[in-house]
């Protein structure tokens, strides 16, 4: 069984990305591995809506502001509760297209050896317009992906 060195945790704020941290955490202790916390934020999900704003409803320009202030935030509560842990540990917040930032670069970037994800943090209408981060993850990377389930999901 391969030793896993470096384990990426794909973060977006979703209670399955929490699931999927706290999974990590474990695989991490169990391994001897270091953690990357990673979100990757899509701001042409924002220039979409802008584009689709009628004369009505004008998009805040200070959304996407709000929208990273946020991320940091919940990034900096995961850093920390990993710190607790006494796991090393990075984070880093990257912009653009979150399925090949998660499955392809980061990985190779990073020397990942593990990826763990969340199963889904997109309601059921994103998924079916943009498609799984999770499945396209899955599918593209070239290293071992584990995928953390929410237990409620299947009562």
């Amino acid at each position: 069984m391969e030793k896993y060195e470096k384990i990426m945790v794909g973060l977006d704020g979703s209670e399955q990305s929490k699931l999927a941290l706290e999974r990590a955490i474990e695989l991490a202790k169990m391994a001897g591995a270091n953690l990357l916390l990673v979100t990757v934020q899509n701001d042409a999900k924002f220039m979409a809506m802008a584009a689709g704003a009628t004369a009505t409803y004008r998009m805040d320009p200070t959304l996407i502001d709000d929208s990273r202030k946020q991320i940091r935030a919940f990034m900096e509560k995961c850093v920390d509760q990993v710190k607790q842990e006494g796991i090393p540990v990075d984070a880093k917040i990257y912009y653009g297209d979150s399925k090949t930032e998660l499955a392809e670069k980061l990985p190779e970037s990073e020397n990942v050896d593990l990826i763990v994800l969340g199963a889904t943090g997109l309601n059921r209408i994103e998924r079916m317009l943009i498609g799984s981060n999770t499945n396209y993850v899955v599918q593209n990377a070239k290293c071992d992906v584990i995928i953390v389930k929410d237990p409620a999901d299947n009562e």
